[in-house]
């Protein structure tokens, strides 16, 4: 089993908050938590980042969470190119 290595995710400066770099699980987290509005957490988009974060933060589905914290991104216009 090969271990997976987050890839550091840019936000770009019109996201809730200014840009940021998330480089972990634990910043995932904080960002939905302290920039993401309710309404937004509450899309489809962001319900696939939160349902497996906690997974994630221990070693489960990280590569899923990465990629749907990247698409949650893109959709509403906060990830950098």
């Amino acid at each position: 089993m090969r271990e997976f290595k987050i890839e550091p995710i840019e936000v770009n400066s019109i996201a809730p908050g200014g840009a940021c770099v998330l480089r972990t699980f634990d910043d995932i987290g904080a960002f939905i938590l302290n920039r993401v509005d309710i309404p937004h957490r509450l899309s489809p988009q962001w319900h696939a980042v939160r349902k497996d974060l906690a997974q994630a933060r221990f070693g489960e589905r990280r590569e899923e969470v990465h990629a749907a914290m990247r698409d949650a991104l893109a959709a509403a216009g906060w990830l950098a190119d």
